[in-house]
């Protein structure tokens, strides 16, 4: 596929051609019929352009679109005409025009006319009658008229696209309306290269190939970035205006005029108006340009109302997870009334998932935009309409409630469906989060609860899950249920018995570390390796003596042999129950933090 793009016109130029039509200068060409095109937007007499100067010291282009009128002295010698001609090409006149003086003069046309041919500029011979006043009103009123025309136009398009976008009816409606003003169809594409609208007046079957919006959106975006950086490399301005793309697509060639959607100078979209037949009618061009551009302010404006709406139903929603989360309720009566709102089912199973990335800061812009985009992706996975999906940011994690089917809880199975299920969903989940956010995406889940006491117990456990696998290096999908042992401490953890029993024993390894390194950290790797000395020394870098030493030093802080199984086991059991207290301890300051 090939592209090229350029700008194109507002409006229908006046050009040479056109004024050669009017009766003041009706016949009045003699040279440069090559150069009939350009375009004209004032008319100057000679005297008014300056004096005629050094190529190299000529401006580029200062005098385009613009006709000299000269006095038909001026042309009176080969030098004159040569000299002239010349400094009117570089300079980029649209016309040279003579008028016959009073004083006389002949013009050297046999000089005159090879040279505006072959500097195709065109030359054109006047009245008398047809002095600088008479010119320069012709063309002014030509311009005027041309202006004054497109403008109404305008007008007329912004006042039909607004009152689209006056009653709401979205972005679908607004293409539709610019697709029947242009009759032709338009895409309304967004910058991360979706087709966010599209509409099509009826054209014909196979007027436009098939696979020409998928080409529109890849292609346009990409050119409106490079542009973008271009420009911001450079220091020079944003692309503001509609241009004329030619896409090849396979064996087919489709033109489009695309028109960019900004809003404060921030990228939000483009607007493509396909033009099924080429080469196209300059006037309908025009037309398309003016409804392009219209349309892409107007565009804008929806998609940033959108936007806002958006925005506030997704705080909305964030703000009634989190109330679930929290058990943040006024009374009952606030969580019926929001959870009708929310369609959430008060009697209904759900799980929590904690969705977890490194790297994800919530206080950096970039960061907050990709965990914003991949929470709204997450209420996607695995879609069941009638099974509810909430997700929220909460930080740097997304956390994502999962309503469970209601029959796969039965007497029998004491819950195993319903870990099977969430561990497939746990999964899923992981594969959509990992191609969003990276190969180090974590996902932890707890165990299903009924309503809201039980979202709030089933995302403790999943907050629980997540602090805890980071610790035992835990696979990246985990499940409360997978760290078994700690689900079966933790009524022995939370009493006042279990936590004395770990201090206990905890206790006297810490207070004798001393110079002698973490006694702590060396018995449980000495209990890792199942009591193998050598593995263990191994493990922790050390010489086989330094680790004896170590461990009688151990034991005779613990008044124990911890080559003894049952000491061995004691430790394990107070290390464990420690490691769960300290993720209770931090998650109940998080989750209900002191009074200020």
């Amino acid at each position: 596929m090939t592209q090229r793009s350029h700008a194109v016109s507002g409006e229908t130029p006046v050009t040479v051609e056109m004024l050669l039509g009017e009766p003041l200068l009706r016949g009045s060409l003699v040279a440069g019929e090559a150069g009939l095109h350009r375009e004209v937007t004032w008319c100057l007499p000679l005297s008014e352009i300056g004096p005629v100067r050094a190529p190299n010291r000529e401006p580029a282009a200062d005098l385009a679109g613009v006709v000299v009128q000269a006095p038909s002295t001026a042309l009176s010698t080969r030098d004159g005409i040569r000299e002239l001609v010349d400094s009117l090409t570089r300079r980029g006149a649209a016309a040279l025009l003579i008028w016959p003086a009073e004083e006389g003069g002949a013009v050297d046309l046999d000089t005159a006319a090879p040279r505006a041919d072959a500097a195709s500029l065109p030359l054109l011979l006047l009245r008398r009658e047809a002095d600088y006043r008479q010119v320069s009103h012709l063309i002014a009123m030509k311009v005027l008229s041309q202006s004054a025309h497109v403008l109404e136009y305008s007008m007329r398009v912004h006042r039909i696209l607004g009152e689209v976008f006056a009653h709401g009816s979205g972005l679908v409606a607004m293409a539709r309306t610019m697709s029947h003003l242009a009759r032709t169809p338009v895409y309304v594409l967004g910058m991360g290269g979706e087709t966010v609208a599209h509409a099509d007046a009826g054209l014909p079957a196979g007027s436009v190939p098939t696979d020409v919006g998928h080409s529109v959106v890849t292609q346009l975006v990409a050119q409106h970035r490079r542009e973008r950086e271009r420009s911001a490399a450079t220091g020079g301005g944003t692309p503001e205006h509609s241009r004329l793309v030619e896409l090849t697509i396979g064996d087919a060639t489709v033109h489009a005029v695309a028109a960019p959607v900004t809003v404060a100078g921030e990228p939000y979209g483009i607007v493509v108006l396909l033009e099924h037949t080429w080469p196209a009618d300059e006037h309908d061009l025009a037309q398309h340009r003016v409804i392009a551009e219209q349309g892409a302010t107007l565009v804008g404006s929806e998609m940033l109302r959108q936007r806002s709406v958006r925005a506030a139903e997704e705080s909305a929603r964030d703000d009634f997870v989190d109330a679930l989360l929290h058990g943040r309720f006024t009374d009952q009566h606030e969580l019926a009334a929001r959870s009708r709102h929310y369609q959430f089912d008060l009697e209904g199973r759900f799980a929590a998932f904690v969705v977890t990335a490194q790297g994800l800061m919530p206080d950096r812009r970039p960061d907050a935009r990709r965990t914003a985009a991949a929470a709204r992706a997450a209420s996607g996975a695995a879609p069941d309409p009638d099974l509810l999906t909430l997700t929220a940011q909460i930080g740097g994690m997304i956390v994502v409630l999962r309503q469970l089917p209601s029959d796969l809880r039965t007497p029998r199975d004491d819950g195993v469906g319903e870990r099977q299920t969430c561990t497939v969903f746990a999964g899923q989940l992981h594969r959509l989060m990992r191609d969003r956010l990276g190969d180090s995406v974590r996902v932890a889940y707890g165990r299903a609860g009924t309503g809201a006491a039980g979202v709030a117990t089933s995302y403790r456990e999943a907050r629980t899950a997540v602090a805890l696998a980071q610790r035992v290096q835990a696979p990246a999908v985990c499940g409360y249920t997978d760290l078994r042992v700690f689900a079966a401490i933790q009524e022995a953890a939370s009493s006042d018995a279990g936590s004395a029993f770990a201090a206990d024993v905890l206790e006297p390894l810490r207070r004798s570390d001393g110079q002698t390194g973490n006694l702590e950290q060396i018995v449980l790797a000495y209990i890792r390796e199942s009591g193998n000395l050598n593995a263990a020394a191994r493990a922790l870098q050390l010489h086989r003596n330094t680790m004896l030493y170590k461990l009688d030093r151990a034991s005779r802080a613990l008044q124990m042999d911890v080559r003894n199984a049952e000491t061995q086991f004691m430790i394990w059991l107070a290390h464990h129950i420690d490691m769960l207290n300290e993720v209770h301890s931090a998650l109940r300051n998080e989750l209900h933090p002191p009074a200020g």
